[in-house]
């Protein structure tokens, strides 16, 4: 693959391009290796005597190394310790306490309920579980109808809601009740092996037809998962290399109707080669 080598200093000094000599480019990166910092320009510029490159030209990037260090001599000044920078509370970014028991309170974990199932043969057995709690459900053997406990009160009815299950609106498929198993022939229609055998054959078609149907070549052009569908042609032309695709087209008179054959290739001349170097120079 192509070689891309950024714009970097040489041994001697440290920094980034600086002074009344030299051009930047928004956005260029500049690598220091002596003093393991990565600079990258913030605007386009041109050193002068009246307007010199200086370090505020650039966002200064340092090493993993050098990060470390700071952010080390930074805690150790602000005597920072585990979540010293958190208050402590209940409130969004504060950092909970636990309880004399060694736990969080509701407000911030709520208590978890394991749901249990209860089958009851009435309203009156259903208002009687003494030991059901909120998110328990009793299944009505009377009704064929569910009841969860939507809030803490199992004896009141209206804590109880009715779970809601799909209407159920088909009585019978073409005049079959239970469960029917489709077929075609079942549908009034032919039998499975004659409907696959009919849609398998040929025989509606005309001998010309079929010949030009054999020549019929199948050709896609599919956009990989990185690709990109553009919707205008003026879009297109201004998104592509010009004259970067070359196109050789044939047209094969040994079929009817005639193929159309093309073949697809990148100019060399306008892409990277494996030995190409981009090179962004010294400083």
């Amino acid at each position: 693959m192509a070689t891309i080598q950024i714009k970097r200093r040489t041994t001697a000094g440290t920094g980034p391009l600086t002074g009344s000599v030299g051009t930047i480019k928004a956005g260029e990166p500049l690598v220091d290796f002596q003093g393991e910092h990565l600079y990258i320009a913030k605007a386009d510029k041109v050193g002068s005597v009246g307007t010199p490159l200086a370090e505020s030209d650039y966002l200064k990037i340092p090493a993993v190394a050098k990060v470390d260090t700071q952010i080390d001599t930074k805690i150790a000044a602000l005597g920072l310790g585990t979540a010293a920078t958190k208050n402590t509370g209940t409130a969004s970014g504060n950092i909970p306490i636990l309880d004399a028991s060694g736990k969080l309170a509701d407000s911030v974990v709520p208590k978890v309920a394991i749901t249990n199932t209860w089958v009851v043969a009435s309203q009156t057995e259903m208002l009687a579980l003494s030991n059901a709690q909120e998110g328990d459900v009793a299944v009505r053997t009377d009704l064929n109808k569910s009841f969860i406990l939507k809030t803490t009160g199992y004896s009141t009815l209206a804590n109880w809601q009715e779970l809601l299950t799909p209407t159920d609106v088909v009585t019978s498929v073409n005049g079959s009740t239970g469960a029917v198993s489709i077929t075609l022939a079942g549908l009034g229609g032919v039998s499975t092996t004659d409907f696959n055998a009919h849609t398998g054959s040929d025989i509606h078609l005309t001998q010309q037809q079929k010949d030009i149907l054999s020549n019929v070549v199948n050709a896609r052009i599919w956009n990989g998962a990185s690709s990109e569908l553009i919707g205008l042609l003026s879009n297109f032309e201004a998104a592509v290399i010009p004259e970067g695709i070359k196109l050789y087209m044939t047209l094969d008179t040994n079929y009817t109707p005639y193929v159309v054959k093309y073949q697809i290739g990148i100019d060399s001349t306008k892409v990277l080669q494996p030995s190409s170097i981009i090179d962004g120079g010294t400083y």
